[in-house]
């Protein structure tokens, strides 16, 4: 049941990825399993992981996923999209090809009855004005996502803001990620590391860099230096550059400023513990002042733990998400 004056929680179905890679479900089981959970009512897609036919839905999927969402209940939240700009060898697309790529997938989540379509900030200002028209025929909002390493005072993120003010375009907006204001470099990528081989002495040095301020082109110097003079294998030094990419530490205050803009939020987590308590994202305060700004979009929870191991926990792991954050909205 939504309760209009409270956020809508849900969940994308990205949280399920080693569900789906593992074949333990198809698009309608796991609907129906979300729905058996009590997860819903608000569902994310991500479009390439989820329709074969994406960007260019046919009406037998459409159908389909129209059919399996009344079915169970569902209502849907946003769609993912992907702005490839890499997705040719010799060149990156250009805006014109941008523009065209991105219509498709604004076309394909009005069919599927998406309100929203989340892209990257590759698309720049220039870019979305030219995208602009195709969503309001469609009325499909168009939010650009703030995941880590983009924070409020990131260019690509004030350039997007400023831009917004001056448009004045209900249907273009933000869709912040939890990862932008983490309190700590999740325990579970530590433990990951150590598995590859990481010594203690670089994984301390590694957390205290994290928790200095600068910029992470400043840390990703210090941070090769550390490797460098640690011998570190090149596995491991790759995927010690996460932590710099993945784990943002944005003060909570930041979202004062975007969310007049935001359209969809991001609920990343990477692990729940028996207290209900996110031991690496302040859950507490961000969902404080989300009530506080009476804030009632939509919610995803998303699961990242998969980065850190192929089991197919994921449904258990959102149920956790979900009680925990219905415990902090009932408060």
């Amino acid at each position: 049941m939504i309760n209009k004056n409270k956020p809508v929680l849900g969940v994308t179905l990205f949280s399920f990825t080693n569900e789906w890679q593992q074949r333990v479900f198809n698009l309608e089981s796991m609907l129906a399993k979300v729905a058996e959970l009590k997860l819903g009512p608000a569902i994310e897609v991500v479009g390439f992981q989820s329709f074969r036919d994406f960007p260019d839905v046919s009406d037998k999927t459409v159908r389909e996923f129209k059919a399996a969402m009344e079915k169970y209940e569902m209502i849907p939240s946003c769609l993912g999209a992907n702005i490839d700009i890499g997705i040719r060898k010799d060149r990156v697309m250009s805006q014109d090809e941008i523009v065209e790529y991105t219509t498709r997938q604004i076309k394909s989540a009005e069919k599927l009855g998406f309100p929203v379509l989340r892209i990257q900030t590759f698309a720049k200002p220039d870019t979305l004005l030219k995208l602009l028209p195709a969503a309001e025929k469609a009325n499909v909002h168009l939010a650009s996502e703030l995941h880590s390493p983009l924070t409020i005072d990131h260019p690509d993120v004030t350039e997007l803001l400023e831009f917004y003010r001056k448009t004045e375009s209900p249907m273009l907006g933000f869709i912040p990620d939890f990862s932008s204001s983490m309190n700590s470099v999740p325990r579970l990528f530590w433990q990951n590391l150590r598995n590859s081989g990481a010594t203690e002495e670089l994984i301390e040095r590694s957390s205290l860099l994290w928790e200095k301020s600068g910029s992470p082109r400043e840390k990703f110097g210090q941070l090769h230096a550390i490797c460098e003079e640690l011998n570190v294998a090149p596995g491991v030094a790759g995927q010690l550059n996460m932590v710099l990419t993945m784990f943002g530490h944005m003060p909570v205050e930041g979202w004062n400023e975007i969310l007049p803009f935001v359209r969809h939020i991001h609920g990343k987590f990477y692990e729940v513990n028996s207290d209900l308590h996110e031991p690496s994202i302040p859950y507490e305060s961000i969902m404080k002042l989300l009530a506080e700004k009476e804030f009632t979009g939509t919610i995803s929870a998303e699961w990242e733990g998969q980065a850190f191991t192929e089991e197919p926990v994921g449904f258990d792991q959102v149920k956790a998400w979900r009680n925990m954050c219905e415990k902090l909205l009932n408060n």
